[in-house]
């Protein structure tokens, strides 16, 4: 036991910031982490709970209280299995402790259950924090008594075992029978077209099933023959038991989620025992193609040295796998989540009185358009990381930024016209498309380009920014550049904040002021021209010290 949790310890300090960059940043640190708690974790855990609670409040009449959460619980285990399999493959395989790991006299399961425990606390930390907040809707709306919050605090510890286990042995076992996945190129491939595939595959499944309202979800819901909850049932049995645990047979059901959490452990450390070290000697960490030195000389061509560094980000973000799926897919598969909120509306039609409040010119309407327009350019801009993570991409090769010859403004500018190209172009691309259908004209089509376009540019330089304030170098593959690197999730969080300050103050002043939707609107033009300046002085002068004072 000691020796699996000093694994346990270490393997989870290799995706922290280190003591000494804590404590050069400590202040920094705590700053972030009270802006990210207010930012992203509380407003989350808040509307999961409210919409678990309202579903939840008339199913309990029905003598269905249990289903809201249930379901909803499935669909969290499900995305925790698709999102988890490319953070298993490459913790198990792809990860640079392996290869001074498996010298060791080290059984199999002691490597592997380390290394699932560390990516289980790693990996779940936004998970614990949504289900506490489902379960916590739903025991306020069904009165239940004290011992049922804490069950629900050991399930929200517990219940993302199961989902990840089954990644895991997945892994092990794609591993054993199949001879083409020998590098993580590949499985990034693989895992990011099953995400879209997933996502698409939902959006398929509203369409047919008509959408939802919340009277329709309700009466699905309060079915006792409702099939979808059945077979998710037998797919995560334990979220059953774990729910059930809170409603009846308090210690039995306990007792079965228990059994099935521990035997599931138990078959997948016997699995790993089995099949690990067979299908972890001999991986390769990198696959490269070979060329020759011929064509090498062949390929080069003088480029001003903006257009070549521009080249390099560029080809860095789509010939990485893990860049690709984690910084460039979500600009592609965003308007899928809008088009299944657009389905969810069901009977309500409320997306069509939007859409004739727009075509009448309804002062509110158009207000909500333009901030609506804001806030997905910032979310999904600080969302795909790529200006967030631009000089940790950098890894061990940081000395390149400090000794090209092109200035630390200039590459950063780069760094952030990357940033922009592709946000702003996804963003002008759907704008453009969603003018078309709403018939906004050319004047009105062009200003939400440019507000769309601002709200890319301030996120995508504060982002650099806040990057260059401690970025996270060391890193032994790609997708721990991302997911270890804590400026990632503080960008987001301030973003949101920002943007959520932003929206609401203007859309407050709209309706407890005089002034009209043109002139908050274009106070909100003015603010993100504002927003806009600050971050690139912050670049200018902070960002470039801060990239000066990095040791290489």
């Amino acid at each position: 036991m000691s020796i699996y949790l000093k694994l346990v310890k270490a393997l989870i300090s290799t995706v922290e910031p280190s003591a000494q960059e804590k404590k050069y940043k400590k202040v920094f640190y705590n700053v972030m982490g009270f802006i990210a708690i207010f930012g992203i974790m509380l407003p989350m855990a808040f509307f999961v709970g409210v919409v678990i609670y309202a579903l939840t409040s008339p199913l309990v009449d029905m003598g269905a209280g249990q289903n809201a959460v249930e379901l909803f619980l499935h669909l969290i285990s499900v995305f925790s299995f698709v999102f988890g399999l490319n953070v298993i493959f490459s913790v198990f395989y792809f990860s640079g402790d392996i290869e001074n790991l498996l010298p060791l006299p080290l059984k199999s399961y002691q490597i592997i259950g380390s290394k699932f425990t560390a990516a289980l606390i790693s990996e779940s930390i936004m998970e614990f924090i949504v289900i506490i907040a489902a379960l916590a809707g739903y025991i306020l709306a069904s009165g239940r008594p004290f011992y049922s919050w804490l069950i629900a605090v050991f399930g929200m510890l517990t219940l993302p075992i199961v989902p990840l286990i089954y990644c895991a042995v997945l892994c092990m076992l794609v591993m054993l029978i199949t001879g083409f996945i020998r590098n993580k190129d590949t499985v990034n491939k693989m895992t990011g077209f099953l995400t879209l595939a997933v996502v698409v595959g939902i959006a398929i499944l509203i369409s047919n099933m008509g959408g939802f309202d919340t009277e329709h979800l309700i009466e699905a819901l309060s079915d006792p023959n409702n099939q979808l909850v059945h077979v998710m049932n037998l797919i995560f049995p334990q979220v059953h038991f774990l729910v059930s645990a809170m409603v009846n047979n308090t210690l039995l059901n306990l007792l079965y989620y228990i059994a099935v959490n521990g035997g599931a452990i138990a078959v997948f450390l016997l699995i790993a025992e089995a099949i690990y070290f067979k299908t972890a000697v001999g991986m390769n960490h990198v696959s490269a193609k070979n060329k020759s030195k011929d064509k090498i000389i062949a390929s080069l061509r003088q480029h001003h040295p903006c257009v070549t560094y521009l080249k390099k980000e560029f080809r860095l973000l789509f010939r990485t796998p893990a860049y690709f799926t984690n910084c460039i897919l979500i600009n592609l598969i965003w308007p899928v989540f809008l088009y299944i909120v657009y389905l969810l509306n069901g009977k309500t039609n409320f997306l069509d009185d939007f859409v004739y409040g727009i075509h009448t010119g309804n002062e509110e309407t158009v207000l909500l358009l333009i901030l609506g327009i804001s806030a997905v350019s910032v979310l999904v801009t600080a969302a795909n990381c790529i200006a967030s993570s631009a000089l940790t991409r950098e890894g061990k090769h940081f000395a390149f930024v400090k000794y090209i010859p092109l200035s630390y403004i200039a590459q950063i500018n780069v760094k952030a016209l990357v940033s922009i190209i592709i946000s702003g172009l996804g963003m002008v691309i759907y704008v453009i498309a969603a003018a078309i259908y709403l018939d906004l004209g050319m004047k009105m089509t062009v200003f939400c380009c440019l507000i769309s376009l601002l709200s890319v540019s301030f996120v995508s330089y504060f982002g650099i920014f806040m990057d260059s304030v401690n970025p996270k170098l060391i890193w032994d593959d790609e997708l721990n550049a991302l997911r270890g690197n804590y400026n990632v999730f503080f960008n987001m969080a301030v973003a949101i904040l920002l943007e959520g300050v932003t929206c609401a103050g203007a859309y407050l002043l709209f309706k407890f002021t005089a002034l009209g939707s043109l002139m908050i609107i274009m106070m909100l033009f003015i603010f993100l021209l504002l927003l806009n300046t600050v971050s690139y002085l912050l670049c200018s002068f902070k960002a470039t010290e801060n990239i000066d004072r990095l040791s290489v």
